[in-house]
């Protein structure tokens, strides 16, 4: 059954601790199409824990420059080279980020051995990053609200609208080779019968992810996520400490329940949990959302999430 599958590797903020490391989720499909989203310091010491190896990622998604999504990268590079990865890889995120990756720490195909392709991504946009059989994951991207430049990331599977065979009978026409044209052309001539894709298909089922990196609350945020099946965001405060919060970029798991909301997502998982928040402190964050969107998750390093379509 097609499903997506996601692994937390960091669920904490700033410094990664003895509970959480830093922010970076691995998230794959039924394909084995895998997605890194951040790459935080220590990230390599939870992945050799999941279900995923280095050698199976194929698009790593940062969202902005602070170490504490961007630090694990080089030593992430380093291991595939060294275990001597062949196929390419590709890496997304702001022009700061590319940037890092291309002269901090020399990520070329000379030096590592395998293909990178850089996606230098700015303000908002989407991209097809994967197809197969019909189906195709897009990545959009939107500005979140931290530093400048600073990405939000929406990854959607979108599978291929479903045949219906009574419908098919119906018509009078057989099922066959043609119906690869039809998902391709959408319009297709059988037996001097015009057959079009949506007069004979059930539309394809949708899963979405939303991960908004760091960020205060945020409008662009809440377009982005619109409707999502799950919302990774930012929830690094409890609500003592809004002004804080705001201050530095970030947001208050009362904030991340308002966006759940207001942008009517299915599920909330709140991340970047403040190391000043140990053990079952951290629970505050969860009791504070809940009371606000009841459907909230709090993250911890080496949660596995299976969504089926």
């Amino acid at each position: 059954m097609p499903h997506v599958g996601l692994t937390v590797l960091g669920s904490g903020g700033v410094i990664p601790t003895n509970e959480r490391l830093t922010s970076s989720f691995l998230i794959y499909d039924w394909r084995g199409y895998t997605i890194l989203l951040d790459a935080g310091e220590g990230v390599q010491i939870n992945l050799h824990k999941a279900p995923k190896s280095v050698h199976d990622i194929d698009l790593i998604l940062i969202t902005h420059e602070h170490g504490d999504h961007i630090n694990g990268l080089a030593g992430l590079l380093q291991s595939m080279a060294v275990t001597r990865r062949e196929s390419p890889l590709t890496i997304g995120g702001p022009p700061s980020v590319i940037e890092f990756s291309k002269e901090t720490l020399e990520a070329t195909s000379k030096r590592l051995g395998f293909e990178i392709n850089y996606l230098v991504l700015e303000n908002e946009g989407s991209l097809t990053v994967n197809k197969a059989g019909g189906d195709k994951l897009i990545v959009t991207w939107a500005p979140a609200c931290h530093t400048q430049g600073s990405l939000a990331y929406r990854l959607e599977w979108i599978l291929r609208p479903r045949i219906n065979m009574e419908k098919l009978k119906e018509i009078g026409v057989r099922p066959g080779p043609w119906l690869t044209d039809l998902f391709e052309k959408r319009t297709v001539i059988i037996d001097d019968k015009i057959v079009s894709l949506d007069s004979i298909s059930t539309p394809g089922k949708v899963v979405s992810i939303t991960y908004t990196g760091d960020t205060a609350p945020c409008a662009s945020i809440i377009d982005l996520a619109k409707g999502s099946t799950l919302l990774i965001h930012d929830s690094t405060y409890s609500s003592e400490l809004e002004g804080e919060a705001i201050a530095r970029g970030h947001s208050t798991a009362e904030h991340a329940a308002l966006v759940a909301q207001e942008a009517t997502v299915e599920n909330l998982l709140l991340f970047h949990v403040s190391p000043r928040y140990r053990g079952y402190e951290a629970w505050k964050l969860y009791r504070e959302a809940r009371r606000v969107f009841p459907k909230t998750m709090l993250a911890w390093d080496l949660m596995n999430i299976r969504i089926s379509f």
